[in-house]
């Protein structure tokens, strides 16, 4: 624990104050579900929302980019999560996983997040928003979630402030984001309605940036995400569902689950139902799993398999793989000990952009969205693997410049070059 804070202990070890798209052949977070309330778990109470300031300066931006808006950054007392500042790069190993050996990994990390920011962060009315250029320049609150991850690890408090003040002036009822907007920053068509795995981002962010610039409004508006998502996104036994418009829904998405975050939702608002929805989704995660982790993109509480591995299930690795690297979960093991050795027997030359359940390849393309995410299951054992998928992220273009691939290229480097660091641990 860095520095005590005032309040009570709770379950990771740091108090609380006052215990207070087509993202290349296509992305199923089109949340038109039924609509409805949601059954979600029981809510924690909702955290104070700061009130707005203007955005601080910026730290190492990381290239030329859009120029940002305003931040709703000023105006709370709550205490920050202590300890930082934390410059870019961190390259702290996490304890239970191996970092890449690419030699000046931080600098490839930084080039690829100049890349991005250059080609995907735009400014808008209100702010700052990531484009999709390969669908018409549109936005989708999955990229916002993914720049606001960026922006917090790479220090960039000018972008990171930008993206958020566009995010909070495009919530829906319950407080969370939109899916899909146009350009101009109207609702798409079926747009309305949030996608949980980016609402599940950007709450995360928000508490890493509470940290990274010892701001407690940017932690009062985490916790705020955070109560939304349990109240609005979780069904009554645990489940994810897909967002906050999909009321009885038996629908999930492996990949949305995030137990490193969720554990750290739990420890911030002291809510025990986050306990629930972790152990009921790795449930859900090993029902689907097969012999080779190659999850479907999406299933049910009863464990569909009509899907297969595509442009949703490739991210399954990164976000398991993070909660065995920072909290040695033996379910996050087992996982990886799965996919992790299938990967390193084909190798990243030959990943490509499709599998069946039982290992076929169905789509030769190759690009970061699949072999990132690999590379970072290769962390907890096979350095072939971590290796060569860093090395395939840090040459080239990364197989394709389509936001999508390019976003999860420069997350799972961050990842695997030690610099996606949980700001709430010693």
């Amino acid at each position: 624990m860095r520095h005590a804070w005032i309040g009570c202990a709770l379950a990771l070890g740091f108090s609380v104050a006052a215990c207070s798209a087509d993202k290349s052949s296509g992305d199923d977070d089109d949340n038109g579900g039924d609509s409805g309330a949601g059954t979600g778990g029981s809510s924690a109470g909702a955290g104070a929302s700061g009130s707005g300031g203007s955005s601080g300066a910026g730290g190492s931006a990381g290239g030329t980019g859009a120029k940002g808006g305003t931040g709703g950054t000023g105006g709370s007392t709550t205490q920050p999560i202590p300890g930082g500042p934390f410059p870019f790069p961190q390259n702290k190993k996490p304890p239970n996983c191996e970092l890449t050996s690419y030699s000046n990994a931080s600098t490839a990390v930084q080039s690829a997040y100049t890349f991005w920011k250059q080609t995907f962060v735009v400014s808008a009315t209100g702010g700052l928003r990531v484009q999709r250029t390969e669908n018409a320049n549109d936005t989708v609150s999955e990229g916002i979630g993914y720049g606001m991850l960026l922006a917090v690890y790479m220090n960039d408090r000018t972008t990171f402030d930008g993206i958020w003040s566009f995010a909070k002036l495009h919530r829906g009822a319950s407080g969370l984001m939109n899916w899909h907007l146009n350009p101009d920053g109207s609702i798409a068509s079926q747009g309305m309605g949030s996608a949980t795995d980016a609402d599940e981002d950007m709450a995360y962010a928000l508490v890493m940036a509470s940290a990274q610039w010892q701001n407690g409004t940017y932690l009062d508006e985490g916790k705020t995400l955070i109560n939304a998502i349990m109240s609005n996104c979780v069904a009554g036994d645990g489940m994810l569902k897909p967002g906050d418009s999909w009321g009885a829904t038996d629908r999930t998405y492996p990949d949305y689950f995030a137990p490193s975050y969720f554990r750290v939702f739990r420890a911030l608002t002291g809510n025990a139902n986050w306990d629930i929805v972790i152990k009921r989704n790795y449930e859900i995660l090993a029902s689907v799993s097969g012999e080779h982790g190659l999850v479907p993109d999406y299933t049910t509480s009863k464990g569909d398999l009509s899907q297969t591995y595509k442009y949703d299930a490739c991210r399954t690795p990164w976000r398991i793989g993070l909660d065995y690297c920072q909290y040695g979960t033996p379910e996050a093991l087992t996982y990886l000990q799965k996919i992790g050795p299938f990967f390193d027997g084909v190798g990243v030359s030959a990943i490509g952009d499709g599998y069946s359940l039982t290992g076929t390849r169905t789509s030769a393309n190759q690009n970061m969205a699949f072999i990132g995410p690999a590379g970072v299951a290769g962390m907890a054992g096979w350095p072939k693997l971590l290796n060569d998928a860093f090395t395939y992220g840090a040459t080239g273009n990364g197989g394709s410049l389509n936001y999508y691939a390019q976003s999860l290229r420069v997350i799972s480097m961050l990842v695997m070059s030690g610099n996606f660091v949980d700001f709430t641990q010693p």
